[in-house]
């Protein structure tokens, strides 16, 4: 786990990559939700909520809007904007100029640290590269046979 300053929590804010996976029938994020919702309460951000909506395919509205309504999103507060905005200055390694996703990215772990929740991420690039010491993260590698295994080591 990165950011070990921040406990695990039993509540779990999931990343768009997982989601995304999810809607599209990937059987290792199916285990994984069934998995996180076994242990605990799952949520989602609303950067999360949007970026998915951008990616969804026609075809996949009908589900995608079901999830929604199964994990509703969390709204972004003034207190995510001032702790993503220090994330972004605290840790520039992670969520500087050179990540493309640096907003995003900051408003989904701050998200999560308001919270008080661990973030499960695919995103190993940004947020499993420099420890961040305000975020419990379990950054899952995408091509790990078995997502619910990873996320227990």
């Amino acid at each position: 786990m990165v950011g070990k300053g921040s406990q695990p929590s039993s509540d779990f804010l999931l990343d768009t990559g997982i989601i995304m996976r999810y809607l599209r029938k990937n059987s290792r994020a199916a285990d994984l939700l069934d998995y996180l919702e076994d242990i605990g309460a799952i949520s989602v951000s609303t950067i999360t909520y949007m970026e998915i909506l951008i990616l969804c395919r026609p075809h996949e509205e009908q589900a995608t809007l079901l999830f929604f309504d199964r994990v509703p999103p969390l709204i972004v507060s003034r207190e995510i904007a001032q702790k993503a905005a220090l994330l972004i200055r605290k840790y520039p390694a992670a969520f500087g100029k050179d990540n493309p996703r640096q907003y995003p990215d900051a408003l989904i772990g701050a998200t999560a640290w308001q919270r008080g929740s661990t973030l499960v991420t695919l995103n190993t690039q940004h947020f499993a590269r420099v420890p961040i010491a305000e975020l419990a993260i379990q950054a899952i590698d995408q091509n790990a046979r078995d997502w619910v295994t990873m996320l227990k080591m």
